[in-house]
């Protein structure tokens, strides 16, 4: 009875060891599977404590190269903490294991638009409206404010009213978003307008 208490006891030791104040998980000891170390580093970061997923994460990298979660993950980790250049070579490096996933190329269009890649973040949001994703309102989105920033109006303001028809009704700190959105993109093309007068 003692052996399967024991037996029971250290994985939820373990655990706790791993998701409490305890340091990451040290590599040469501690063998993890790859999707085990995205769970972990998941909890790590809903907990607030990045730089310990950032370690799962690099581990999870080299374990699995060819498999984009991971570096997708390290790539929004970085675009939290800021660093939009280590977060598009991470988001470049999911898109290369992984294909054209329509949400990695959405968030590297985030961060190209970020760092004033417009064009380039504008192509990158095209390619993944082409990908169809199954709910296009956050695309339009994006591509709306890429094309603000481009002050491309009208197509700003059309994706943006698409976007808003398109986001269900529960959805409402969205549904907010893009209003407050429509009217930032109807404000400045009527002083543009007015400028033009």
């Amino acid at each position: 009875m003692i052996v399967i208490l024991t037996r029971r006891v250290l994985p939820i030791f373990l655990i706790w060891s791993l998701v409490s104040c305890a340091g990451p998980p040290r590599r040469d000891t501690l063998l993890m599977p790859y999707d085990d170390r995205l769970e972990l580093a998941s909890i790590y970061i809903q907990g607030g404590q990045e730089d310990k997923a950032v370690t799962l994460l690099e581990d999870a990298v080299v374990q699995e190269e060819g498999r984009p979660e991971a570096w997708a993950m390290l790539g929004e980790l970085y675009w939290l903490k800021g660093d939009l250049t280590a977060s598009s070579t991470y988001l470049e490096k999911a898109l290369k294991a992984g294909g054209e996933d329509p949400v990695i190329l959405n968030n590297l269009a985030w961060v190209e638009s970020g760092k004033g890649n417009l064009e380039r973040a504008l192509a990158l949001v095209d390619r993944a409206i082409a990908r169809d994703p199954g709910t296009l309102y956050p695309y339009l989105e994006t591509r709306a404010r890429i094309l603000l920033k481009l002050r491309r109006y009208e197509e700003a303001g059309a994706d943006a009213r698409a976007a808003l028809s398109l986001t269900p009704d529960h959805d409402a700190r969205m549904r907010a978003q893009l209003e407050e959105l429509i009217r930032e993109i109807e404000g400045l093309a009527g002083g543009l307008e007015d400028e033009m007068y």
